[in-house]
């Protein structure tokens, strides 16, 4: 998407967003209720590497989240109730390999390959919903395991696909029956493999392998990422509550 905008961005004081400007996000991270926004009067549009889904507006690559004002918005000097273009702006280091998504809008989830997700709903006890929200991209999709030890790169979609992961795709080597919430939770990053095709174009994932799974998430009490402490757990920092997880095993580096 491209739109014309006035070089003025959002200042502190008039910035409508949760996330304040020049924060760090990453695919999956909610930036702002655009449906509480807008009855405060701010307008805002998914730029790039955002989108809105529920009436809420993510991150779909990672990056600094900037704002300005549309350039044929009149109101741009007024208090505040103006229409606003949220983006990501990356890394110098990330722009080169965000080339390749300029055609992400052509690219569509293929059985057998890496997507990142991010849980929208957990339905005790058989299944997730998830937003596949970009494919992890590397040499050979298909390869299975073999391929997540390369270095990746990610391909965010610019609209997120409907995807579901059963309980029984989580952890199915597991020698006991896994509690779906003892696994992954409401906003949760996950790695997953797109295991088939399901009806009304739904993926239908997995998360078998030791690389797949939970790859970031949120303590509900404190607000801080969790951190991995095994295979099944994950530990705030803060209060140090443990959370179970089926926890993606960090990829080695290249």
């Amino acid at each position: 998407r491209s739109f014309n905008t006035h070089t003025m961005t959002m200042t502190s004081k008039s910035n409508p967003l949760g996330k304040k400007l020049g924060t760090t996000v990453t695919p999956g991270d909610r930036l702002g209720n655009i449906l509480s926004l807008r009855n405060k009067g701010a307008h805002i549009i998914a730029g790039n590497g955002t989108y809105i889904r529920h009436g809420y507006m993510y991150a779909s690559i990672t990056g600094q989240v900037m704002a300005a004002v549309k350039d044929d918005d009149k109101s741009a000097e007024s208090d505040g109730n103006n229409t606003w273009i949220v983006s990501i702006q990356q890394s110098q280091q990330q722009q080169p390999q965000s080339a390749y998504a300029k055609a992400s809008t052509s690219i569509c989830p293929q059985v057998g390959s890496v997507i990142l997700g991010r849980v929208t709903r957990v339905v005790r006890p058989s299944y997730a919903v998830v937003d596949i929200i970009a494919i992890v991209h590397t040499e050979s999709t298909n390869g299975q395991s073999s391929a997540l030890k390369q270095q990746p790169y990610i391909i965010p979609f610019h609209e997120p696909f409907a995807g579901t992961l059963r309980q029984n795709e989580i952890r199915p080597q597991s020698a006991i029956e896994l509690e779906i919430s003892d696994c992954l939770r409401p906003g949760d990053v996950i790695l997953a493999r797109i295991h088939a095709l399901g009806g009304e174009k739904e993926y239908i994932l997995s998360t078998a392998e030791t690389e797949l799974g939970v790859v970031k998430a949120t303590c509900e009490s404190s607000g801080y990422d969790l951190v991995p402490v095994s295979y099944k757990e994950m530990e705030c920092p803060v209060t140090k509550v443990k959370e179970g997880r089926k926890v993606a095993k960090p990829r080695a580096a290249a």
